[in-house]
């Protein structure tokens, strides 16, 4: 078992890292540990790559998708997150109604889902697609007319608006 302490640093965040990356995966030295979102936060975890390689993650930090967790002249060992299926739906027509989006924010916060906000779309994940149906029953006098939309993706919480689901 191949025992990893630190993160050398993220393919998405670091230029020369994505061009080793790049490098690696065309010579076939390119090892992807998957990992599922809520696993992302636990200190000790225990994984296989799958090129077979055994790895003991014992970090005093959060993974995060695309971190490279080896990188040496024999390979690149990198964490590659699982998509999921998460509900997207359109809030730009309650910009101007504040208690509708508190309504809004109490309803999710009941059922423990961590969000994510960009350009007026509201994202969380879900278990099953018969949420969709619950989450429209749940949002039907605040969200009128709005387009529901289930995709399988990685989804990655906003800062700050991580909750543990239940």
């Amino acid at each position: 078992m191949l025992t990893v302490t630190t993160i050398v640093g993220n393919i998405f965040h670091d230029k020369e890292l994505m061009n080793k990356f790049k490098q690696m995966e065309s010579q076939k030295k390119c090892e992807r540990m998957k990992i599922l979102r809520h696993e992302l936060e636990r200190g000790r975890i225990r994984k296989t790559t799958d090129f077979g390689t055994d790895i003991g993650l014992i970090l005093n930090s959060q993974l995060y998708h695309g971190d490279v967790i080896v990188a040496d002249q024999e390979r690149i060992i990198i964490v590659e997150q699982i998509p999921e299926k998460v509900l997207s739906i359109k809030i730009e027509n309650l910009r101007d109604n504040p208690d509708n989006l508190i309504a809004l924010g109490h309803i999710i916060g009941n059922r423990h889902k961590p969000i994510m906000i960009n350009n007026d779309i509201l994202s969380f994940p879900i278990h099953s697609d018969s949420e969709v149906e619950v989450f429209k029953k749940l949002f039907s006098g605040i969200i009128n007319d709005s387009e529901f939309v289930v995709e399988e993706q990685i989804f990655q919480p906003q800062h700050g608006m991580y909750m543990h689901e239940h």
